[in-house]
């Protein structure tokens, strides 16, 4: 019974989008987001299907005139995350929704249109919403970084040029934690101060692991889609490459595996990987490499597993990739393997047996004599 009428329901919403003139049904809908949020998730994300769906219909003139309203919309909405209203317990399907409305939106745009848009957006993102600690919102900071990665899905090479506008803040999130609202606290007075820094400090922890995974994530889509190195030239190269690797000694929050929101110590240690391979790749060339190389290998010698098999693991990912041309960089990788053949844990001693055989397969030789 539920299913009919969700159904049914899902049908008279479909008509209204699509035999409504976007004149009469726009502002109505756009009116319904108070109560839509007050009635929870689910509504709300019902609301944004519809807006999304009003949008698909629109023509070119209906996007010209209409596109600034819908769009700052949107936005408002975006800032849910920070807002956390009681009425919202599922934030990532709204925020799905919110974003496909934008997404459906920017593909009717014009690059004259878009730009300004995205513009604000950043601003947005980046602005200081609390004043008395002058600091971004990690929370507005973690959706925008949704948005971009949907963004760099769906407009692909036409999306890239506008990293250029997000390599300071990528950098700054990949490697300050005090700026981006850790709290650095003093002796406290009362156990019940304690635990509220403590769990403040674990929440900062959560948004922190979430967004850097999100920015990782984000440089990624921007490396695969740099065809022509509009980004990734030398200059940006060098300054993107050193917080990048620092994410492998990044230590995870103590209950990530535990919530919903956070992508799992595997999730990120694959975008690392992704991050960094696709990086060599977009390259082209040994000048960038060797320092890329050098850098991941030197993550190699700690103490700790983590690093160590994410270093392993990307360079698997550069002599699997960038094939003989990593001939050039075995000299410098081999006494690095050498170590880590003789490593206590089985994983990383099997992992470098496995590159190792790969490395002797491209160069076509036996490289133990050089162990």
């Amino acid at each position: 019974m539920h299913a009919k009428l969700d159904a049914k329901a899902a049908r008279v919403r479909e008509l209204l989008t699509v035999k409504v003139p976007v004149r009469l049904i726009l502002s109505p809908l756009l009116n319904l987001y108070s109560l839509t949020a007050n009635c929870g998730d689910a509504s709300l994300t019902l609301a944004f299907s519809m807006l999304a769906s009003l949008v698909g219909t629109m023509d070119r003139l209906a996007v010209g005139t209409y596109h600034s309203k819908i769009y700052e919309h949107c936005l408002a909405a975006l800032d849910l995350r920070r807002q956390h209203p009681d009425s919202l317990k599922n934030i990532n399907m709204v925020e799905q929704s919110i974003i496909h409305a934008i997404i459906s939106l920017t593909m009717k745009l014009t690059e004259g249109t878009f730009r300004p848009l995205f513009l604000r957006t950043l601003e947005w993102a980046e602005a200081e919403v609390d004043e008395s600690s002058s600091k971004k919102s990690l929370d507005r900071a973690i959706v925008f970084y949704k948005l971009v990665n949907k963004l760099a899905e769906k407009h692909r090479s036409l999306f890239t040029p506008y990293f250029k506008y997000l390599l300071e803040g990528s950098i700054q999130y990949l490697s300050e934690d005090d700026a981006l609202g850790g709290s650095k606290h003093k002796k406290k007075k009362t156990k019940l101060v304690d635990v509220q820094v403590e769990q403040k400090d674990k929440l900062l922890g959560l948004k922190l692991w979430n967004l850097r995974a999100l920015v990782l994530k984000s440089l990624h889509q921007c490396f695969l889609y740099d065809n022509d190195q509009k980004i990734l030239d030398s200059s940006n190269f060098q300054v993107l490459l050193k917080p990048i690797v620092s994410q492998f000694v990044v230590e995870p929050p103590k209950s990530v595996e535990s919530v919903l929101d956070a992508p799992s110590i595997e999730e990120v240690d694959e975008t690392i990987i992704l991050c960094l391979g696709q990086m060599a790749v977009t390259a082209r060339t040994d000048v960038l490499w060797k320092p890329l190389n050098h850098e991941v290998l030197m993550q190699t010698r700690s103490d700790e597993v983590r690093p160590k098999m994410l270093g392993l693991k990307v360079i698997r990912y550069m002599v699997q990739h960038l094939k003989e041309e990593y001939v050039v960089l075995v000299p410098e990788t081999i006494p690095f393997l050498g170590e880590l053949l003789e490593d206590v844990e089985l994983p990383v001693k099997t992992l470098s047996q496995e590159i190792l055989k790969e490395m002797e397969t491209l160069s076509g030789e036996s490289l133990q004599q050089y162990l």
